[in-house]
């Protein structure tokens, strides 16, 4: 009977460190972000190719994107539609959801000689608001690195195109490398993005 009173407490003792080591217990996303689940995958880490990971961008940034879609400023073939059925405290209620997420770069087939010229170009037209690995971006401006390559291809063309019209100095430095680099400055810098967290 003794033995088993030990072996039975030698358990409970057990059980309650390895609670102890998983933390406190973790409230439920908020139902407003549950539906973003389908399209943007748990947590916000898309799994589609041209759907984008919205887990750990910046608030201000995702909050501003959000808007964007529902007053036209940005391109969507569905997004637009879905955020005129939210308020601005549930688009706030997003933004804070989905920043706090952690973000985890998809593996991807990379060509590295592409991504040594992507790394050039970023430095030029783009590490100065969106940083890189060593550097951060700055306030509200998201990081593209570890992205999936067709959204960055397709949305890298609107804002060539001017399909998204939220940052113009984006769209003028995009114009800028493709006069001077073309198509494949633009291929350059997807595959760089792409490359991060990945090995050749």
């Amino acid at each position: 009977m003794i033995r088993i009173l030990l072996l039975f407490s030698f358990i409970s003792l057990a059980v309650a460190d390895e609670a102890t080591d998983m933390g406190p217990p973790q409230p439920p996303p908020p139902l407003v972000a549950q539906g973003c689940f389908a399209c943007h995958g748990p947590a916000g880490d898309s799994a589609g190719g041209a759907i984008p990971a919205i887990a750990g961008l910046p608030r201000g940034y995702l909050l501003r994107v959000l808007r964007d879609y529902r007053y036209g400023g940005r391109f969507s073939t569905l997004m637009g539609r879905l955020v005129r059925g939210y308020s601005d405290v549930q688009l706030m209620v997003l933004a804070d959801y989905f920043s706090r997420q952690p973000f985890s770069p998809p593996r991807q087939r990379i060509d590295w000689d592409l991504a040594a010229k992507g790394r050039q170009l970023d430095r030029i037209y783009c590490r100065r608001c969106h940083g890189d690995g060593d550097h951060p971006p700055v306030a509200g401006a998201p990081s593209l690195q570890g992205h999936r390559m067709t959204y960055l291809r397709w949305t890298l063309q609107d804002y060539l195109l001017g399909i998204n019209q939220g940052d113009e100095a984006m769209a003028e430095q995009l114009a800028l490398l493709v006069r001077r680099h073309g198509e494949a400055g633009l291929e350059a810098l997807v595959h760089y993005y792409a490359s991060a967290n990945a090995k050749p």
